[in-house]
């Protein structure tokens, strides 16, 4: 079937045109007049067949072909290819005759199907992988990826090699409904429960700061009873910082947060470890290594107050608990200091009534440093309305008891859970009696409970405002939550640590380099590190055009050199198959001759995900195989399970018909047309001596 680009109408003019200056050259050539009608014909025809051509040619006609095309069933043979497999005790067979007996029964599929090899971790490979190196399991991207890759395709059938164990992604069982093909299950490992102790759930901050204690929380957990005292370690370069005895129940996790002071700058690994009994043949899972980046960052804090107030010893003595702060008070007309050097300054009660030093606190508002209002009785809130708009209260100056209640969803910073049953138990505070209309809250971290009632009216919130972080707390009496916390717990831990979050929170400085960077302090071995960067102007306008570079150095002194890719006025670099260990690097960007860089540390660690089952799964890999129509083949039969997969798979070769383009001077076909006609036209008139 022929297409064309022109109308065929055009077409049709040149074939008449063609016949007529074939009829004219026969027709009017003197030397054709005793030349038989018959012979005359022949010529005219021959001459328009060969001009047709030409002319068709021209033209540069489509040529659509319908190809046939016989496809055998696919089989895709899917190998798990982590290191969860080197945990079962015949490991060795895996690594060894495995390999070659998956060879063997693929080539004999072949005989049959079209098969289709990959192995698969966190992500999807071809080919068949003996090493089983995989950082983790991801079962249901892999069936994704195969379905994507066969579409529409005659898939017969999917041969799963696995121990049905899987710690990234979704349950596969949801995934097979999609394949719409049988999955033939290869059952890898030993179902039988191994004893076992680990250290599982890990739960920690990346950031701390020096000389302050961060919280790591954790659990032990044991599949055996056992009336064995275990003993927890946490060490830090060798020295234990903690050490605990502890007895273990089958299945009864041991929920365990420890505070550990920061006594190192940088990033500091710490390794938390359960004792392992004797017989425990997996005892990867019973350590973790946790990396914490200390940051020593002196923070400047002033509190300033319109009167005296035991508030303000609560909060002097909270914060000067924490090394990392340095803290100043005094009343609002004494202060006589310049404020630049401050981080947070905390406005007690102001601005008040009295009207006094209001340059200072017009220069506070003006400043770079961040504001902490603590609202209260002696509070001009008609001036407090004036100078930040956050929100609006409207009130007579008349105060109610207020409990605070914690918004779930503050994001923020983290309250411990000791620290947030504290804070709901506290005596009431000291609020405004009137209406609060919000006006530029970003985030909320207490609302107010009034007489047993739950109301929408915020208590503690913030926002930013003119680049600074801005914070409002409309109530007075932290005194009592000072005293209520020491005759309850006998200690002030959960007062200060609410105290410090949210200094913490407000003393984060803004980051006002010209180069900035953003990345993960901290990455799993076996998962990408990715560094985005921007670049700046003195007018702090984005640059899009520079040349940013990456020089990379690891523990052995060893240096790499990267490119970052630009993305607009965003530069990335996305660096694979990083070892366990510390990292240091310098970005250097050139921009007009100007060279900026910035330097920074990462750490990588070693991915536990894999080490945390010993036996198999094999009741996912029989839900999967039933549900598909499929076998789940245990050990015995691997040897042939080419011929089982064989004797159940009823897919047959599949015809498809592809149409196919092509250009019409390409056919042979029409080029012996063409000579024909005009060998055939030369030889006639040879005979007729015309020629």
């Amino acid at each position: 079937m022929l297409q064309f680009e022109h109308p065929i109408i055009i077409l049709a003019a040149a074939m008449i045109l063609s016949l007529l200056l074939a009829l004219f050259i026969y027709h009017k050539d003197s030397r054709f007049k005793s030349t038989s009608r018959s012979i005359k014909y022949i010529l005219i025809a021959l001459r328009f067949i060969s001009i047709s051509i030409i002319i068709l040619l021209l033209f540069k006609p489509k040529w659509l072909n319908e190809i046939k095309q016989v496809e055998k069933p696919i089989l895709v043979f899917l190998q798990d290819a982590s290191s969860s497999i080197l945990n079962h005790t015949d490991s060795n067979y895996y690594q060894n005759e495995f390999i070659a007996l998956i060879d063997k029964n693929n080539k004999q599929l072949e005989q049959e199907f079209d098969v289709y090899s990959y192995n698969f971790s966190d992500s999807i490979k071809e080919g068949v992988n003996a090493k089983y190196t995989g950082k983790s399991t991801d079962i249901a991207k892999a069936f994704k990826n195969i379905n994507n890759r066969f579409h529409n395709r005659n898939l017969a059938g999917i041969i799963l090699s696995s121990d049905g164990d899987y710690n990234q992604g979704t349950n596969p069982y949801y995934q097979i409904t999609e394949l719409k093909a049988p999955v033939f299950t290869l059952a890898i490992g030993d179902t039988a429960i191994q004893r076992d102790l680990s250290i599982e759930s890990v739960r920690h901050n990346e950031i701390a700061y020096f000389q302050n204690e961060f919280p790591v929380e954790f659990e032990v957990l044991s599949n055996f009873n056992s009336d064995t005292e275990h003993r927890i370690l946490i060490t830090h370069k060798g020295k234990t910082v903690y050490e605990e005895l502890v007895k273990l129940a089958t299945q009864t996790p041991v929920s365990k947060q420890i505070f550990i002071e920061a006594t190192d700058e940088g990033i500091q690994y710490y390794d938390i470890s359960i004792s392992s009994f004797e017989e425990e043949k997996n005892k990867k899972n019973n350590t973790h290594r946790i990396a914490i980046e200390v940051l020593n960052n002196l923070q400047n804090i002033l509190i300033l107050s319109s009167a005296p107030h035991p508030d303000i010893a609560a909060l002097k003595s909270a914060l000067e608990e924490g090394e990392n702060y340095q803290v100043t008070s005094s009343l609002l007309h004494q202060f006589k200091e310049e404020i630049e050097t401050f981080n947070l300054i905390i406005l007690h009660q102001i601005p008040d009534y009295t009207k006094r030093n209001e340059d200072l606190l017009s220069r506070i508002l003006e400043s770079e440093s961040s504001v902490f209002f603590i609202g209260g009785k002696g509070t001009k809130w008609s001036q407090f309305n004036q100078i930040q708009n956050l929100v609006e209260v409207k009130t007579k100056n008349s105060m109610q008891e207020v409990f605070p209640i914690i918004n779930d969803n503050f994001s923020p910073f983290q309250l411990s859970q000791a620290c947030k049953e504290f804070i709901q138990a506290a005596p009431p505070l000291q609020a405004p009696f009137g209406e609060l209309i919000n006006k530029e809250i970003e985030h909320t971290l207490f609302k107010q409970k009034i007489e047993s009632i739950n109301t929408n009216k915020e208590l503690l919130f913030f926002a930013e405002e003119d680049e600074k972080q801005i914070a409002v707390l409309l109530a007075e009496g932290l005194w009592k939550w000072k005293l209520f916390d020491y005759k309850k717990n006998e200690t002030h831990a959960n007062f200060n640590e609410w105290i410090q979050s949210l200094s913490q929170y407000l003393t984060l400085n803004k980051d006002k380099r010209k180069l900035r960077l953003q990345y993960p302090k901290i990455v799993n071995q076996g998962n990408s590190f990715r560094l985005d960067a921007q670049l700046y102007n003195d007018n702090y306008q984005l640059i899009d055009a520079a040349e940013l570079s990456l020089y990379l150095t690891d523990e052995k002194k060893t240096e790499y050199l990267y490119t970052l890719n630009s993305g607009g006025t965003t530069y990335n670099a996305s660096i694979d198959n990083l070892n366990e260990g510390i990292y240091q690097f310098t970005v250097v960007s050139k921009f007009k001759d100007e060279l900026t860089e910035q330097t920074g540390t990462f750490a990588v660690l070693d991915s536990q995900l894999e080490q945390q089952k010993l036996e198999a799964d094999w009741a996912t890999l029989k839900k999967i195989s039933d549900n598909t129509q499929g076998l789940l083949i245990q050990k015995e039969d691997f040897d042939n399970y080419a011929e089982i997969i064989s004797n159940n798979v009823k897919a047959q070769s599949q015809v498809y018909f592809r149409k196919q383009l092509s250009d019409l001077i390409k056919q042979k076909s029409i080029f012996l047309l063409l000579l024909l006609s005009l060998i055939l036209e030369w030889a006639i008139r040879k005979r007729l001596g015309t020629h």
